[in-house]
């Protein structure tokens, strides 16, 4: 379900504690020296414990790799990177468009492509504390849709095969006429800036249902625009796009729960 405004308004998985990550370094660097002695290739050995730490206690390694996706880049140099993708999926919409999905650890990633061209590639978080940073925008699971966004844009929403709510902005000439799409997705993680992830996930919930009612029942457009604006205020994404497509595609490029959890083994 898709509309478009222009008004002048305003822990979920593999969580790791501290001590957990200190833990695992440890027995790491004890591997390490243990190797080291066996095989005496030292260099690689460090550079790879090197790797392993970062890996362990930053996500920067999934940042620096994100940040080599552009659109207009071509399909080709993306899978230099990433490799093939797990699943293909051809557009409904437009039968030129396929959609490339690759599961990662921290993250799911989804590239839109036409003839070889990157159009557009959409990010969603695995893990609570993956804040990767929006590009042209603020850091992913900082701030709720409403703080963030300005007044106009165009939303898509739905509660059956899936739960989500995500909306547009255009980013205008200067940024090759590129929109940027924020969103709730129901199987993303929950930020770890939100205190209370059980009562966070059914407040979104519950307003996605009320925005749907008055979509379907109400005709009156104040009462719209107030449940609209209530879950823009509670909204904090936990997937953003950017991309020349339209939103109606980016919003068919989500995979429905059960394709999610066939795709992910979850």
């Amino acid at each position: 379900m898709q509309q478009e405004v222009s008004e002048n308004k305003p822990k979920n998985i593999n969580k790791l504690t501290t001590w957990a990550k200190i833990q695992n370094a440890v027995v790491l660097t004890a591997a390490v020296m243990i190797s080291a002695g066996q095989w005496g290739d030292t260099k690689d050995l460090a550079l790879s414990a090197y790797t392993a730490v970062i890996e362990n206690f930053t996500h920067k390694l999934q940042y620096d790799l994100i940040e080599k996706i552009n659109v207009g880049s071509g399909l080709s140099y993306i899978k230099t990177d990433l490799g093939e993708p797990n699943v293909i999926k051809r557009s409904k919409i437009n039968s030129d468009i396929e959609f490339h999905y690759y599961n990662q650890e921290k993250f799911t990633l989804t590239i839109m492509t036409s003839n070889g061209r990157v159009d557009g590639y959409s990010l969603l978080t695995r893990v609570d504390d993956f804040s990767p940073q929006i590009p042209f925008s603020e850091t992913l699971g900082e701030s709720t849709i409403a703080a963030s966004s300005p007044n106009d844009f165009r939303y898509n929403f739905d509660t059956g095969n899936l739960v989500y709510y995500v909306e547009a902005q255009n980013l205008g000439k200067e940024k090759m006429y590129l929109s940027l799409i924020r969103g709730f997705i129901e199987y993303a993680a929950v930020p770890s800036s939100i205190m209370d992830e059980a009562n966070y996930v059914n407040a979104v919930n519950d307003k996605i249902q009320a925005l749907e009612s008055q979509a379907v029942f109400s005709e009156n457009t104040t009462q719209m625009l107030t449940a609209l604006e209530a879950l823009r205020k509670q909204v904090v994404p936990n997937y953003y796009a950017i991309t020349e497509l339209d939103n109606d595609i980016i919003a068919e490029s989500l995979l429905t729960r059960f394709e999610y959890q066939t795709f992910t083994k979850s």
